[in-house]
């Protein structure tokens, strides 16, 4: 068996114990490479160099950065509750300036940044989207427009003191080790609140959590100085696109659920959110409570909102390397270990 091929740069991934940032930090050490973790909790690997910090604390992010010649900058902060607009610019806007910054002043090579589909939803449905769609004129939710900006930032800054830059905008991630997607619709399953809204003729993608991290890698292989890929945007997805809640019951099912035939209107599930996201905002709020369902949500589920791949085939040769069958299988692999099946199916 040949031997790994060893490299001399020196890897930095924000986020790394997240979803998506753990699966970059293994394809990265897959290929023998020397790998660093900001994280703000212990890294379960010895093989990396970890620093311990956090997004708001300017001198951890330089120590982590000192020395690096990559990041992947895939940490952010996720909300969709309107109380977190604060929260939100801080991290993923004023943090994402300091890191463009601090990696201009250490004299970083590349720069990857993790975006999301989000930065071109502003409520309009979107079928087979490409890099050509604008930015919205008003978003949604604050966490879109916070992730719009700090695309926004990554862009300008190539070729800024050395640096280069790309932006990929992932769809909606699941796989092995998926903490929020799956298991909170398992969860909602179990309370009995399980719903489909909308007519079900809407696309949407879902992506494999490996396809997306892959991507990452693949982006940054090719992000050289006069490259397609310098300065550019990207949509990352993997499979064919279908109706949002269509794409759950091939998981569901082999882990002994029944799916509820519940259904609501867009007209009403919308009125909903409207309700839901003014209560959550009143005075007596205290707390800062989310809403029950927001606008962002119906709408990113009951209309078209979907995406192809193609430029980043073109510019650097993306193509999924688990196909939808072994990546479902995995997913329900995993989610049965990790005690997520109907205990009265079991």
């Amino acid at each position: 068996m040949d031997a790994i091929k060893t490299d001399s740069k020196l890897y930095l991934v924000t986020g790394a114990t997240g979803f998506l940032g753990e699966r970059i930090v293994k394809m990265l050490l897959e290929q023998g490479k020397k790998v660093r973790v900001f994280v703000r909790r212990e890294f379960p690997d010895d093989r990396v160099e970890t620093v311990m910090g956090d997004l708001l604390d300017h001198d951890s992010i330089e120590k982590a950065i000192d020395g690096v010649d990559v990041v992947f900058h895939t940490a952010s902060f996720i909300s969709w509750n309107p109380n977190s607009e604060k929260k939100l610019y801080e991290i993923n806007v004023d943090a994402n300036r300091f890191i463009i910054e601090t990696c201009k002043k250490y004299r970083v090579k590349k720069l990857i940044y993790t975006s999301s589909i989000d930065v071109v939803f502003g409520g309009a449905p979107i079928k087979d989207g490409d890099e050509s769609l604008p930015y919205p004129v008003k978003f949604l939710d604050y966490y879109s427009y916070s992730k719009s900006l700090a695309e926004k930032d990554i862009i300008a800054a190539n070729e800024d003191n050395g640096l280069l830059t790309c932006s990929l905008r992932t769809a909606g991630i699941y796989g092995p080790g998926d903490r929020t997607r799956l298991p909170s619709i398992i969860n909602t399953l179990k309370e009995g609140q399980y719903m489909t809204i909308g007519d079900g003729s809407s696309e949407f993608n879902h992506v494999y959590v490996d396809n997306c991290a892959y991507a990452h890698v693949l982006a940054e292989e090719k992000l050289e100085k006069g490259s397609k890929v310098s300065g550019q945007c990207y949509f990352v997805t993997d499979h064919k696109a279908t109706y949002f809640y269509d794409f759950f019951p091939a998981i569901l099912k082999p882990l002994g659920y029944k799916i509820p035939k519940k259904k609501m209107s867009y007209k009403t599930a919308m009125f909903l959110a409207y309700i839901s996201e003014f209560i959550a905002t009143l005075p007596w709020n205290k707390n800062g409570k989310p809403p029950l369902i927001t606008k962002y949500v119906v709408a990113s589920t009951v209309l078209d909102f979907s995406f192809n791949h193609h430029k980043a085939t073109r510019d650097f040769g993306y193509k999924p390397i688990v196909s939808l069958e072994k990546a479902l299988e995995k997913t329900i692999v995993d989610l049965r270990q990790r005690g997520f099946a109907n205990p009265e199916k079991s």
